[in-house]
């Protein structure tokens, strides 16, 4: 048995087995992203922007958002390098939802390949590599991040490949190649994503902690590799203020409501983490005591927490080329990770409009904690040589966990491919209302609740319901457009300038939050006596007053 087993570790470290098996595996990432897509990619809110403002820069508009009267928008919210690389992909075909649906689905082979390429420098094992690949493959929350229109499979690319080559290069020796490469790298998932910083910020202490001998060489290497990680986010960062005055349209909180919005923070935080475990309905109705959902994540993080340390601690006296790559491993990701966590912390306490925390936001922690796994399997393995028992249960148990993460993605992908997602869904595309909007006039203006959804499937710029925005319910009620014009520009073009009103269902679920058990009542009063000039089964268009006759 032993002797066998030993021919098949001859066997997978030939180097075309390895890399063929990486190569099949980030194909198999691919490909679930594109048949998870067979609708095309999910598009939300956010998607609908950065596709929009790729298109408009094609259109020679700008970068941004062309509102309903013309004006523009510098992009909102979001750092542009996502968008500008649908831009340039726009360059070569029309349709920006398939370049970002193919885009993604290459990138999410990309994070399969390069988590295993990472495994493989510090481990020295194609087994490690291939499981570390499997689970980044199967995982249950990045498969889901990959599937969207969105920047996070960019960012995640880029900030990995960042501290890819920062591994390289402190096991193959000082490259001045390396070290531009990936300061560029780390600097342009900064410039896709806000809090990829966490990227730039541990890729500059790693090269403090791990770098040449020489102090004033370390110095040296981390002010190089930080200044070109963070020049392209000083000049956007320069640009936007120069056009907005405010930075990623979001403003600073102060100090007041801290301590709230702290403790508010972590049972996001703790139910993104049960999603790494548990199926999803099973985060909201599981078949074991509630209690339990609250204890897991916890105890997870304890557990792995836990193991890293011990790890660490034995790892200082280990001495070697294989010891020192499994080391700057786990010490580079343990830094990410912390560092991470601490800059969405950070963004969440200060800044207004805040941020959601769920598992799509964290998939760079989780990514980083998969990696850092199975490196944690990998050295707990060696430390026990001796003991086949020990390591071969260490791999069974991640093959497991691979299983297990196989067993929760994939009925999502199916159900992904059946449905659609988001305004690609069967549900949107078959949407009455928006068939009736395309019918409008075009100099008609809009206002409603689903501003997005409007932009994405129908081209039109809208205003927006602005009630389902406010942090607190209307204490009166009144219908639309008998408000207070003077705080709503909508309620007055709605009033006076014969816009019409575009309500789908969705708004029972967005005034809910506000009104509870009056909201049927609020919805009612928000439209009784105004002119319905349809209604049909996702909604309906009203008036202030019935519209002169063509």
């Amino acid at each position: 048995m032993k002797a066998a087993w030993a021919k098949v570790e001859t066997w997978m470290q030939r180097p075309a087995v390895r890399w063929g098996g990486l190569a099949a595996l980030g194909a198999a990432g691919a490909g679930l992203v594109l048949y998870a897509t067979t609708w095309g990619p999910g598009i939300g809110g956010d998607a609908t922007i950065y596709i929009t403002s790729a298109r408009n820069l094609l259109a020679g508009v700008g970068l941004g958002l062309v509102g309903p009267q013309g004006e523009f928008r510098l992009l909102p919210y979001f750092p542009p390098f996502f968008s500008l690389v649908l831009s340039f992909l726009g360059l070569f075909t029309a349709n920006l939802e398939a370049a970002a649906r193919w885009l993604n689905a290459v990138l999410m082979g990309g994070l399969v390949v390069l988590a295993g390429l990472m495994t493989a420098r510090a481990t020295r094992s194609t087994l490690y590599a291939w499981l570390a690949a499997g689970l980044t493959l199967a995982s249950p929350v990045l498969m889901p991040a990959a599937v969207w229109a969105m920047s996070e499979p960019l960012a995640l690319f880029l900030g990995f490949a960042s501290l890819g080559l920062l591994l390289r290069l402190w096991s193959a020796g000082a490259s001045w190649k390396t070290l531009t490469a990936a300061g560029v790298l780390a600097g342009l998932a900064f410039l896709t994503r806000y809090n990829a910083v966490a990227f730039a910020a541990a890729g500059g202490l790693g090269l403090l902690i791990f770098g040449r001998p020489s102090w004033k060489a370390r110095l040296r290497d981390a002010a190089v590799y930080g200044g070109l990680a963070l020049l392209p986010m000083m000049i956007w960062i320069a640009y936007d203020l120069s056009q907005t005055a405010t930075v990623a349209s979001r403003s600073l909180l102060g100090a007041g409501g801290l301590g709230q919005r702290f403790m508010e923070f972590w049972p996001d935080f703790s139910a993104a983490l049960l999603f790494w475990l548990v199926p999803d309905a099973w985060v909201y109705q599981s078949p074991y005591p509630g209690i339990l959902n609250q204890i897991l994540p916890w105890a997870a993080a304890a557990a792995l927490i836990g193991w890293a340390l011990w790890v660490g601690l034995r790892l200082r006296t280990r001495r070697g080329a294989e010891w020192e790559d499994a080391r700057r491993l786990l010490a580079l990701l343990g830094i990410f990770c912390g560092l991470f966590l601490a800059v969405t912390l950070g963004v969440k306490l200060t800044t207004y409009p805040p941020i959601t925390i769920n598992a799509r936001m964290l998939s760079p922690l989780h990514l980083a904690v998969l990696v850092a796994a199975v490196g944690l399997a990998w050295v707990s393995g060696r430390f026990a040589a001796r003991t086949a028992w020990v390591r071969v249960g260490l791999a069974a148990a991640l093959i497991l966990a691979g299983l297990w993460y196989a067993r929760l993605s994939l009925p999502v992908a199916k159900q992904y491919a059946r449905l659609g997602l988001g305004y690609n869904s069967a549900e949107w595309r078959g949407s009455e209302l928006i068939q009736a909007v395309r019918a409008l006039p075009e100099d008609t203006l809009i206002i409603t609740n689903q501003e997005t959804a409007l932009l994405a499937m129908t081209g039109r710029a809208s205003y927006p319901l602005k009630e389902v925005y406010l942090n607190q319910g209307l204490s009166e009620f009144s219908r639309y457009g008998d408000g207070d014009l003077s705080q709503d520009p909508a309620q007055r073009l709605f009033r006076e300038d014969g816009a019409a009103l575009v309500l789908f269902d969705q708004i029972d679920d967005q005034l809910a939050e506000l009104y509870g058990e009056r909201t049927e009542e609020r919805i009612r009063t928000l439209v009784t006596g105004l002119y319905r000039a349809l209604r049909v089964e996702d909604g309906g268009i009203f008036y202030y007053s019935e519209p002169p006759q063509p």
